[in-house]
């Protein structure tokens, strides 16, 4: 129509005598189009509001006044990049809700007619968040099938990184939670009311096949419901999902603990030295404070870096004090060897030989005890 108006126009321009009547008759014809054009706009991006309100299956259905039981599971695939120091980690899931709408229930048609899928724009379905989610949380390979007494299973695929407190005071012989917080959304909180679903089992068979813990083992998982404060003041219920998981201390038992047990072996080779030969002692004793402080600065980045002491950071100091005192001494038997008392600094040495080995034991045996009473 508009190429029809603009070659009017342009044959009523084209002619020598151009009557004022000829112009009027050219503004009258795009007036005309442009008023015709403008409802049809208004029309089209009127339809898909018209087509919700027409659909009364995108509203929840009614519970007679109180809130739609939602009861939820999650069964976990995959976790992964447990981050001890920037208190995170990264879960891949099956997100299952289970509730009834009486208004999808039907009757069956045939044996073969057990559930009829839904896709997300066709009913209603309440929407979820993570509460300790650090960005929101992606969700793929939905599903909502209707079961014909009118329950419906909705299922979601998600993807979360979420924030964790990490309890890491018995570093590396600890167990850790892993909470995942679940709530509906602002425009569902009032709505629903959530429940764990006992029917499905958490943890799935595959983490045992290509799950990429190498240092952690899943024991349990377990779901709990409770109340928090919404937004305007009232309870919503609230899922919390808990992961125990127990970590793999063998990497660092053979590659932490034993190095350093050895070069605190190593520093005490110079009992069996003899007390004159100061330079030999000097060399063993600075060569394991020198090659403790390289191991120390060469692991540095499988420990967590938090505020407090572990327990291997106690170990570590431990060693660090011990190899220490070796080297006091060896100066102080050195020292008063020269001073012409010879037989009361090999007494001394005799006692350092057998009192540092045993104190090194106690003060490990009782800091163990402290850390995991």
């Amino acid at each position: 129509m508009f190429r029809f108006a603009a070659a009017r126009l342009s044959s009523l321009t084209t002619m020598k005598s151009f009557p004022a009547v000829h112009a009027l008759a050219a503004m009258v014809i795009v007036v005309a189009l442009l008023v015709h054009c403008k409802p049809a706009t208004g029309a089209a991006s009127a339809a898909p509001a018209v087509a919700e309100a027409v659909n009364p299956l995108l509203n929840p259905p009614v519970n007679d006044g109180h809130r739609l039981p939602v009861a939820i599971a999650m069964r976990v695939i995959n976790i992964s990049d447990i981050d001890e120091v920037t208190q995170r980690f990264k879960m891949v899931g099956y997100l299952v809700a289970r509730w009834t709408d009486p208004r999808l229930a039907y009757t069956r048609q045939a044996p073969w007619d057990k559930f009829r899928t839904f896709s997300p724009g066709e009913i209603w379905f309440p929407r979820f968040d993570f509460v300790n989610g650090i960005v929101p949380h992606s969700a793929s390979d939905v599903t909502i099938r209707v079961f014909p007494n009118g329950t419906v299973r909705y299922s979601e695929r998600s993807s979360a990184e979420l924030a964790n407190t990490f309890h890491l005071r018995k570093f590396p012989f600890d167990q850790q939670t892993l909470e995942i917080l679940i709530h509906p959304t602002v425009s569902d909180d009032q709505l629903v009311d959530l429940m764990p679903d006992r029917s499905i089992d958490p943890i799935s068979a595959e983490p045992r096949v290509y799950d990429s813990l190498a240092q952690w083992r899943i024991s349990a998982m377990n779901a709990t419901v409770q109340q928090v404060p919404g937004m305007d003041g009232e309870s919503v219920s609230e899922i919390r999902l808990t992961v125990e998981i127990v970590r793999h201390f063998n990497f660092y038992l053979w590659k932490v603990f034993l190095p350093l047990v050895l070069m605190v072996v190593l520093s005490w080779t110079v009992f069996w030295i003899d007390p004159d030969d100061l330079g030999s002692q000097v060399q063993i004793s600075v060569t394991t404070i020198l090659t403790m402080i390289a191991f120390a600065f060469a692991i540095q980045s499988n420990l967590p870096k938090v505020p407090y002491l572990t327990h291997i950071d106690v170990f570590f100091l431990i060693c660090y004090l011990f190899v220490f005192a070796t080297s006091i001494e060896l100066t102080t038997v050195n020292v008063v060897g020269r001073s012409g008392r010879g037989d009361r600094a090999r007494h001394m040495r005799r006692i350092s030989s057998i009192g540092l080995p045993a104190a090194f034991f106690v003060v490990n045996l009782i800091v163990v005890l402290i850390y995991f009473d």
